[in-house]
């Protein structure tokens, strides 16, 4: 027995000769193709990678969302704006809806709009922060 036939059958590969050659069956053959493929993975992995893109940086932002609402006024003032752009931002949402849903999804909208005003006020009346 030769030594390439004692080093395959240790790892668990058998070999017969076909034609006057030895072929190897079963798992070593899975072993050789496996090895192969790793070899090609590592071939293809060495590609040069493409530069980075291009870092955009946002605008900065404006001084005055940077300011703290300093009184109880200015935050019930703020609070109120805020308010106000969701209540637009739902009315762009119902816009978008088919006809015959838009007039309910305003409604909400108004109603969720008239809710929202309400516990500002009451709030502001009792002297109690807005959030």
């Amino acid at each position: 027995m030769s030594k390439s036939s004692k080093l395959s059958e240790g790892l668990g590969m058998k070999t017969f000769i076909l034609r006057g050659r030895n072929t190897l069956t079963g798992r070593g053959l899975c072993l050789c193709l496996a090895l192969l493929g790793m070899a090609s993975v590592q071939a293809q992995s060495t590609l040069p990678l493409p530069p980075p893109p291009e870092i955009r940086w946002p605008e900065p932002e404006p001084e005055r969302w940077t300011q703290e609402d300093v009184t109880l006024e200015q935050r019930f003032d703020t609070a109120r704006k805020e308010t106000l752009a969701a209540h637009q931002e739902a009315l762009n949402e119902c816009k978008e809806l088919p006809v015959f849903d838009r007039a309910d999804c305003t409604s909400q909208a108004k109603a969720q709009l008239e809710l929202e005003l309400a516990q500002l006020k009451a709030k502001a009346r009792f002297g109690m922060e807005p959030n």
